[in-house]
């Protein structure tokens, strides 16, 4: 009896120092956030809940007063403010950018430039202060690799002991060579920035709006051990509901041989956002079919959200 009592004992403490837990992590690229009038926060804020972390893309004005890093003030938008509200009133806390960026300027509320934002639920999550990343390069405005510079959140779980890195992108848009070229540019600088961080951790996930067309685009980086979880291309942008040929598979989620580990295999997925809305809304609320695009993506979006979960405690690179 005594025997079995011990190792009940041992296997304790070691669930115990060796804890996991899994935490879900979105990605959603919002249409102009804090531009359109109409857009139905409260749904999407619903869509989104259940995840541990939520990274958006294209906050185009910031949802409180502050100062920009040179002193100047900016005010709070009222448009991007009540999409943060209906986020915190479902438990969420948010990280935002100290100002924001754009290819020909900044310090603007405008869609001219954009902040990067993430939420998270504190009881899952915390930024890692430890390692304070931000935007992974300068000037802000017309720099001579990004569009947008992108920006790297690092976060440390509360369960599990493990940190990791999420970098929010928003690249080169259009389906020109030209664009793809400096898109390409974007991703191969990138890259390079997260392999030559200097600390032990090298789980880093380029997350967002990437605007691929195909995985021509991208399944040279394997050889540098650079995998997408969107690696079959499912498309991603809303256009797809009113005529499937228009579908494109412009978000993905990349990451390094280090992380393959921490990913839990097959949670992956392009959500339908459309279903979604459906689902989380009262009967007869909104009319998505048929589906008109200006109508849908002012209200809701022009892309769908992209979902992973990773499994914490794992991290062999700490």
């Amino acid at each position: 009896m005594l025997k079995y009592l011990f190792l009940t004992v041992l296997l304790t403490q070691l669930i115990v120092v060796n804890a996991q837990d899994t935490l879900s992590i979105c990605s959603f690229n919002i249409q102009f956030l804090g531009h359109f009038k109409n857009r139905e926060n409260a749904i999407l804020a619903e869509v989104v809940k259940n995840h541990d972390i939520v990274v958006v893309q294209e906050l185009v004005a910031a949802p409180l007063d502050g100062n920009y890093p040179d002193g100047t003030p900016f005010k709070k938008d009222i448009e991007s403010a009540a999409f943060v509200d209906e986020m915190t009133k479902r438990g969420f806390d948010y990280w935002l950018s100290k100002e924001d960026t754009g290819p020909t300027k900044n310090h603007t509320p405008t869609t001219a430039s954009e902040w990067w934002i993430v939420f998270y639920k504190k009881n899952a999550v915390l930024p890692d202060t430890a390692r304070c990343y931000g935007f992974v390069s300068a000037p802000l405005v017309n720099n001579e690799v990004y569009e947008r510079v992108p920006y790297a959140f690092p976060f440390k779980s509360v369960k599990g002991k493990s940190n990791f890195t999420l970098v929010s992108v928003h690249l080169k848009p259009g389906d020109s060579p030209l664009e793809k070229q400096i898109r390409q540019k974007e991703l191969v600088e990138l890259f390079k920035w997260t392999s030559t961080v200097t600390e032990s951790n090298k789980d880093f996930y380029v997350l967002g709006d990437c605007n691929i067309y195909s995985a021509t685009e991208f399944t040279h980086f394997k050889s540098q051990n650079i995998t997408s979880l969107n690696e079959v291309c499912v498309s991603t942008n809303t256009l797809m509901y009113g005529d499937p040929t228009k579908g494109n598979p412009y978000d993905h989620v990349f990451y390094h041989s280090y992380s393959k580990e921490d990913i839990l295999k097959g949670s992956f997925e392009v959500v339908d956002l459309r279903k979604a809305i459906l689902d989380n809304s009262k009967k007869g609320q909104y009319t998505v079919d048929p589906y008109v695009h200006d109508d849908f993506r002012t209200q809701f979006s022009d892309h769908t959200p992209v979902v992973f979960k990773i499994v914490t405690g794992k991290d062999s690179d700490l």
